[in-house]
C-alpha cells in the first residue's frame, strides 16, 4: 500500500501523491490519535491531543512555507519523475577492472559522463523513498536534512554540462568530491532520525528504508570514488609522461598525446589477499581495545588465521575490510567482556594474573578460517565470548529494535561517518551504535554476498562472510518506485 508522503516533503510530491495525501491525512491522524506520540526532534512534539484538523492544517502550513509557488513545485516534481522512471545501469567489479586497463582520455571522459548521468537517477529513487515514508517520519529534522542533501546533489548533477575534455573532467571531479564530503553527514543523520522514529513507524518499514538508503549510498560512492581514483591516477601518469613536476599546473595537460594510455583499476583490487586483510584488521582492532582498556600491547585476544591463507579475490578492499573489522571487533568485545575479571587497570595486578596463567594469554583466541572455491570466498570468525543473548539474536540485523534505537542515539556524538575502518580511530570501540553488523551485511549484499551469525549458547559465536570471488556479480540495487507500483497492482 502506498504510504502517506511527509508534510515536509510536500513540495516534491507528485500530483497523484498530493491527492492521496489530502484524502488520507485524516486517517493518519486517527491512527496516531490514540497513542502518546513523542519525538525528540527539534521540530515539534506531537501528543494525543492532536486531531485530524490540526494534522491537515500542519501539512498545509508546511507546504505554504516551502518558499516555492505551485508552478515551481509541479516543475520540480516532473523533473524528478523523469529520473525515477529510469532504472540504474548496474555494473560489476570485473567491468570496473577491465575499463581501467588501457585507460585513455576518451575512456576517462566516457566514465565521467556515465557517472554524471547515473548519479541523478540513483539519487532520484532515494528521494522518492523519502516521499513514501509515513507522514509522522517526515517531520523529523534529521531525515529532512538528508532529504535536502539528496535533492541538492540531484539538482547539481542533473544540471552539470556534459564532460568533453580533461579540464571538464577535473571540474566534475571537484564537484563530486565536494558532494562526497557533504554527504559524510548522512549516516549519523539517518541514525539519529531512525532512533527518534523507532516508536512511531513500523519496524519492518524503517528497516526496508534504511537498507535501501545505505545500499544505494554504497553504490553511488563506488561510482564516484572509482572515477575520482581513475582521474587522479591518469593525471599522475600523464604528468610523468610529459615530464612535468607536481608544482606545475594543468595548463600543459590540456589533452593527452595521441596513443597515450595507462593501466589503472581505481579503488578495486583484482587480487586482494584475504589473509592480509584479516591480519591488518586484527592488528587494528586489537590496538583499539588495548588502548580503550589501558592494556599493554599484545594483551587483546589473539587472532589465529587458518585455512586457505593464500586465497585472493576481486573486491573493493575498503568494503571487505569494514566487514572483517566489525566481526573481529564484536568477537573481541564479547570475549573480553566474558573474561572481564582478568582485566585490571593496575599494572602489578595484571602482571600477577599473567604469571598465574603461565605463558598462556589472558583470553581464548579468535579463530578466522578462510575457505576458497572457484566462485566464492567464505570467511568464518569464531569466538568464545559466550554467545548472543537469545532475546537479542532475532534483532541483530535490525535498526529499530529498542536496544538498537538507544544505541543509535550515540550518533549525536559523531558529526561525520563514511563506514570505513580508519574512522574507528576517533571513536572508542566501547561506544556502540548498533550499526556495524547491519552495515556489514549491506556491504556484502551489495556485491551479491551475505553475512550470517550462528550463536552457540554458553560458548561463543560463529560469524560467516560469503562473497563472490570473480567479480562477475552485478551490484545489488533496486528501484523502490518499481517495487511500490508492482505491489499496488
Amino acid at each position: 500500500m502506498l504510504r502517506h508522503a511527509p508534510g515536509v516533503f510536500f513540495a516534491q510530491i507528485s500530483l497523484t501523491g498530493r491527492r492521496r495525501l489530502a484524502s488520507s491525512v485524516a486517517g493518519t491522524a486517527a491512527k496516531y490519535e490514540s497513542q502518546k506520540l513523542k519525538t525528540t526532534t527539534r521540530a515539534a512534539t506531537i501528543t494525543t491531543t492532536s486531531a485530524s484538523a490540526n494534522t491537515v492544517a500542519h501539512a498545509r502550513t508546511v507546504s505554504a512555507q516551502s518558499g516555492r509557488n505551485l508552478q515551481q513545485k509541479f516543475y520540480e516534481n516532473r523533473i524528478l519523475d523523469r529520473y525515477t522512471a529510469q532504472e540504474p545501469k548496474k555494473i560489476t567489479l570485473r567491468q570496473l577492472v577491465l575499463f581501467g586497463r588501457q585507460l585513455t582520455e576518451d575512456k576517462l571522459v566516457a566514465s565521467a559522463n556515465y557517472v554524471r548521468s547515473e548519479l541523478p537517477v540513483r539519487l532520484a529513487h532515494r528521494i522518492s523513498d523519502f516521499q513514501f515514508l509515513p507522514y509522522i517520519a517526515g517531520t523529523n529534522p534529521h531525515l529532512k536534512m538528508v532529504y535536502d542533501l539528496y535533492w541538492r546533489a540531484f539538482d547539481e548533477f542533473r544540471k552539470f554540462a556534459p564532460v568533453k575534455t580533461l579540464d571538464d573532467n577535473r571540474r566534475f571531479c571537484d564537484n563530486v568530491k565536494r558532494n562526497l564530503l557533504e554527504h559524510s553527514q548522512v549516516i549519523p543523520q539517518l541514525g539519529m532520525g531512525v532512533s527518534e522514529c523507532a516508536d512511531l513507524v513500523a519496524p519492518d518499514e524503517i528497516d526496508r528504508f534504511m537498507n535501501q538508503m545505505l545500499i544505494s549510498r554504497i553504490s553511488r560512492r563506488t561510482l564516484a570514488e572509482q572515477h575520482i581514483a581513475l582521474s587522479e591516477q591518469f593525471d599522475q601518469d600523464l604528468r610523468a609522461h610529459l615530464g612535468l613536476s607536481s608544482a606545475e599546473g594543468f595548463a600543459q595537460m590540456a589533452s593527452a598525446p595521441r596513443g597515450f594510455a595507462t593501466q589503472r583499476i581505481g579503488i578495486v583490487r583484482a587480487d586482494c589477499s584475504v589473509a592480509q586483510v584479516v591480519n591488518d584488521c586484527a592488528l587494528h582492532a586489537s590496538g583499539l581495545y588495548e588502548e580503550s582498556h589501558h592494556l599493554p600491547p599484545g594483551t587483546a585476544p589473539q587472532v589465529i588465521v587458518e585455512g586457505h591463507t593464500d586465497a585472493t579475490f576481486m573486491c573493493i578492499p575498503a568494503h571487505f575490510s569494514y566487514i572483517i573489522h566489525e566481526l573481529l571487533k564484536n568477537a573481541m568485545s564479547h570475549v573480553m567482556a566474558r573474561y572481564a575479571t582478568r582485566l585490571d587497570s593496575d599494572a602489578s595486578a595484571l602482571a600477577g594474573i599473567k604469571s598465574a596463567f603461565g605463558s598462556e594469554p589472558l583470553f581464548p583466541p579468535i579463530r578466522v578460517t578462510i575457505c576458497s572455491s572457484h566462485n566464492d570466498i567464505v570467511v568464518r570468525v569464531s569466538d568464545q565470548g559466550g554467545g548472543i543473548n537469545p532475546g537479542i539474536l532475532p534483532y541483530i540485523w535490525s535498526f529499530t529494535h529498542p536496544l538498537k534505537a538507544k544505541r543509535l542515539h550515540n550518533f549525536h556524538a559523531v558529526n561525520r561517518m563514511e563506514a570505513r575502518v580508519d574512522e574507528s580511530d576517533s571513536v572508542s570501540p566501547l561506544m556502540s551504535f548498533g550499526f556495524g553488523l547491519p552495515m556489514s551485511n549491506i556491504y556484502a549484499k551489495y556485491w551479491g554476498g551475505s553475512v550470517s551469525v550462528h550463536s552457540l549458547p554458553g560458548y561463543g559465536v560463529d560469524a560467516y562472510v560469503q562473497l563472490p570471488r570473480l567479480g562477475n556479480v552485478v551490484e545489488n540495487i533496486s528501484a523502490r518506485r518499481a517495487q511500490v507500483d508492482s505491489h499496488e497492482s
